[in-house]
């Protein structure tokens, strides 16, 4: 084993990427280790521990294992990734993340509605409720059929 070669365990403990992630991470082509022992066991090497790097600050930003790929792909290809393909993908991201915020935006405003409208104990007994009267109570909204088609 040569004198930069890490085991799996020393990588998790540099990396906080647990064992198995790094197993999963192998599997899916965005790590390879860089050899075996003759024990059977990985080795690593520090540039194994900057693309583990890489593909946290990468999840942290929203993107996905595929994209990821696709940016590491353009790195090992020799082309510089980080330019319109990066920009492309943070726009794409922002996007996909303010169509969530909507939605999510619209579930809390329900949610408060509901808790204004709140049906008493009492009222909740006296209606025909199959599971629970604080769901049931509110009419589902009028939905278009032919436009989901």
């Amino acid at each position: 084993m040569a004198k930069d070669d890490l085991l799996i365990g020393e990588v998790s403990r540099q990396t906080g990427v647990s064992i198995r992630t790094i197993r999963y991470y192998e599997l899916e082509g965005l790590l390879s280790p860089s050899g075996r022992r003759p024990s059977g066991y990985r080795v690593y090497s520090g540039r194994d521990v900057e693309r583990l790097r890489f593909i946290q600050q990468a999840k942290r930003f929203g993107l996905t294992l595929k994209e990821i790929r696709g940016i590491m792909r353009q790195g090992r290809q020799g082309l510089t990734p980080c330019c319109d393909h990066v920009r492309r993908l943070f726009n794409r991201k922002i996007a996909e993340f303010e169509g969530k915020i909507a939605e999510l935006t619209a579930t809390r405003d329900r949610l408060k509605e509901r808790l204004r409208q709140w049906v008493s104990p009492k009222a909740a007994r006296q209606g025909s409720y199959a599971i629970c009267p604080q769901i049931e109570s509110v009419k589902a909204p009028k939905t278009n059929r032919r436009a989901k088609r």
